[in-house]
Order: C-alpha cells, then structure tokens, then sequence
C-alpha cells in the first residue's frame, strides 16, 4: 500500500471513529464546522510533514486529497448542524437564550432578528437532511452580545467532539 493510500486510510479511520462517538450520544449534539477544518488542517499538516521526514516525495493522489481537505476547511469552517433536535425544540433553546442575555428579537419565518448594540445579527434554523437542523449566526460584527447569544447557545449542546472531565 502506498504512502498516500495510507494517510488516506488513516483519515476516513478517524471521520469514522468521529462518527461513532457522535451517534452513541445521547441527546441533541451541535457539530461546528470549525472542528472539522481544524481537523484537516492538522491532517494535512501532519500527514506531509510525516511524509518529508520520511524522505519520501508527495504522491500526486495524497496532494489532490489533501487540497480537498483544505477546501472543505474553508468551505465549512462557519456551519453549524445539530443533531437529533428538531427545529421547534431547538427555536425553544434559542429564545432562551434571547431571554438569558436580554437579547430583543424578532421571529422572521424560520429564524430571528436581533439588534446587537447597533449591528443586526440574523439566526436562521433550517432542516438540511433527516435528523440534521442547520443553523446560520450572520451579521452582529464584534458586538459582545452577539458572541454572548452565539456562546450561550452552542453550550445548551453537546460539543461534537469528545470532552474529557476531570473530578476532584
């Protein structure tokens, strides 16, 4: 097997073990698009500096899949998608949210408008696939509480990738 059959291997391995620790969850999970870019971009980084060290040049097929990698990092780096939630539940959490940080807004089809201190912030919540519920933040610029609405609301989920808890 070549170098760059392997580290492609090695990468749908990890998409898959992923994968499994997102299904065997219980209860709503909210996936960023950001830990997948992170992902590949450390796959990349990893996968052809392993391949330097050895000595070994770069396959072409392992550089065509390592530059979809970074396309798909850049393409999903700002979507979020929750998981076994459906969109009424999930509106529910989300003018909570509204409520907790004293955020006006106003329903508009399937999302919101808020007003930010000035810049406009615009959440939208649509199903994309069975199960999944897209969910868009545009707008709000620095504003605090923009950030504060967008935090609040991603930790009423379980994160998509494992965190490991230390008891005292």
């Amino acid at each position: 097997m070549s170098a760059g059959v392997a580290w492609i291997v090695a990468y749908l391995a990890i998409l898959l073990l992923w994968a499994l620790i997102v299904i065997r969850r219980r209860g709503p999970t909210l996936w960023k698009g950001k830990s997948l870019a992170i992902l590949n971009i450390a796959f990349v980084v990893i996968s052809i500096g392993a391949v330097l060290l050895q000595g070994e040049a770069l396959s072409s097929g392992l550089l065509v899949f390592e530059i979809e990698l970074i396309i798909i990092a850049i393409a999903m780096r700002n979507k979020w998608v929750l998981l076994r939630i459906s969109q009424a539940d999930s509106a529910a959490v989300l003018e909570k949210c509204f409520v907790q940080t004293r955020a006006s807004s106003v329903r508009r089809g399937d999302g919101y408008t808020l007003n930010c201190g000035g810049a406009e912030m615009t959440v939208t919540l649509r199903p994309n696939m069975i199960r999944l519920l897209s969910v868009r933040f545009a707008g709000g610029g620095d504003s605090r509480k923009a950030a504060l609405v967008r935090d609040l609301f991603g930790k009423q989920f379980h994160n998509s990738l494992p965190t490991p808890r230390f008891r005292a």
